[in-house]
């Protein structure tokens, strides 16, 4: 079940699920569109509002890796992350309500948006150069409005 099903049949608006999440209407209106997701945190706060009917995972767009039904992470990664670290480690970030399996992907995530970066910039250096020549030979349409 999507979030605006489970709202419209929890007979809520986008206000009400906002406030109980502490979130804004506009924000619940994009989540509900796919117009934006939510931060993990965000995304299990959306969860414990719906009593776990629309999941975590469902707005993170994770759920179809997740045949388990656990955090939308696939098995073989949480495999790989608890035969990689250190039992002790792994331990003592539970102890802490920490999710390894969950902050490795994010890591994983991170280097790859990093990396797409890089190569964007590389990879258009040359339309990147172009343009910052003509900003700064001409200027920009707005300079005469800015007060900074």
């Amino acid at each position: 079940m999507n979030l605006r099903e489970w709202r419209k049949k929890a007979e809520l608006s986008s206000r009400e699920l906002g406030e109980r999440c502490g979130l804004s209407e506009a924000a619940i209106r994009h989540y509900e569109t796919g117009a934006r997701r939510p931060r993990p945190a965000i995304a299990k706060r959306l969860e414990a509002a719906t009593n776990g009917e629309v999941t975590a995972a469902e707005l993170l767009g994770v759920a179809a890796a997740a045949p388990s039904g656990k955090s939308g992470v696939s098995e073989e990664t949480t495999r790989f992350v608890h035969t990689q670290l250190d039992p002790a480690l792994l331990k003592e970030a539970a102890s802490y309500g920490l999710d390894a399996t969950e902050i490795a992907r994010t890591a994983v995530e991170r280097a790859v948006k990093a990396e797409r970066m890089k190569r964007f910039s590389e990879e258009n250096r040359e339309a990147i150069e172009s343009w910052n020549d003509l900003v700064e030979r001409e200027g920009l349409w707005s300079d005469g409005y800015r007060t900074f």
